[in-house]
Order: C-alpha cells, then structure tokens, then sequence
C-alpha cells in the first residue's frame, strides 16, 4: 500500500511543476502587459530555465527585449524561436520588428512577409508590414496591407483610421472617406 501511495505522489509531481510554470508564465504575461519588464523578465527567465524549448517563452523574452531596446536579445531569442518552429509566424514579426527598429527596411519587410505566408491570418503582421513599407516608402504597398488586414477584422478601428489618413496623404479622399 505504501508503493502506491508513493506512485501517486510521484505522478503528481509533474502535475504540479506543470501548474507552477503555467502560473509563472500567466503572471509574466500579466507583468509584460502592465509594462512590468524587469519582473517579467525575471520570471521569463525562470520559465526558460526550466523548459528552454518552450516558444511562447521566447516569443515573449524577444517581446520584452524589444520593448526595452536590447534589440540583440530580442532577435537572439526570436531565432532561438524560429529554430524551435520554423513555421512560428510572430517570430519571424517580431525579428521584424527588429530589423525596422535598426533602419533595415528591406529584411523587416520579408521577415513580415515571411510570417504573412506562414499564417495569412495574421493581422499584427499586416499592420508592421504596412508600417515598414510606410517608412520605405511604398504607400501603395501599405495600402495594400492594411486593406489585407481588414480583410481579415473589418471591425478594428486603428487599422481603418490608419489606412484612412494613409490615403488621405496620398490624395486619394474618397477612398479614404469609404476606408474610415
């Protein structure tokens, strides 16, 4: 009797690693949101330490690099991401994102489209992708993009305001008077 009480504990103790991470990981994200990075980083790291594979980790360690302009860290851990799952379309946005923080126009633009032709679906990357060509300077490209993302959620308002001043700067009122 003593051997299967042991057993049950032992295979709760899985169970209970596996509820402290999620936790852990919860409450990161919750840090991450509220614009907490060092806490979330603190706790990303534990959270990478005990499971280095986990890609929703570090997606999120890319997220918080990002957002505190270590931009090396943010495309280390975006790579790491991409070698876990090379099919991970908001790692290949988020290296992206990298790419259009360092002026390199033309690599964040096919790391955006690269992420649009794994998951089509996805609007965040229509939105960075439409902002890169914006700073490159392809409207109609832009354009293009955002009309894409709407495509998808015709309901979401900053891409329709955007798509709507974009084409006002380029003249085209009556489109954007429909576009808004």
């Amino acid at each position: 009797m003593a051997s299967s009480v042991g057993n049950v504990a032992d295979s709760t103790e899985p169970t209970k690693r596996m509820l402290s991470f999620q936790g852990l990981a919860e409450l990161a994200h919750r840090e991450y949101q509220a614009g907490d990075f060092e806490a979330a980083e603190r706790h990303c790291m534990q959270l990478w330490r005990q499971e280095p594979d986990n890609t929703g980790v570090l997606l999120l360690l890319s997220s918080i690099h990002f957002q505190c302009r270590r931009l090396d860290r943010s495309a280390h851990f975006s790579t790491l991401a991409i070698k876990q799952n090379p099919l991970l379309a908001e790692a290949y946005s988020n290296l992206g994102n990298v790419y259009k923080e360092r002026g390199q126009l033309q690599e964040a633009i096919e790391h955006y489209r690269h992420a649009l032709r794994l998951k089509p679906d996805f609007i965040d990357g229509y939105i960075n992708l439409a902002a890169a060509l914006v700073a490159a300077g392809d409207m109609e490209g832009a354009v293009q993009a955002y009309v894409s993302a709407l495509q998808y959620n015709p309901d979401l308002y900053c891409v329709r305001s955007d798509l709507g001043n974009l084409l006002k700067a380029l003249g085209r009122l009556e489109e954007a008077k429909v576009g808004v």
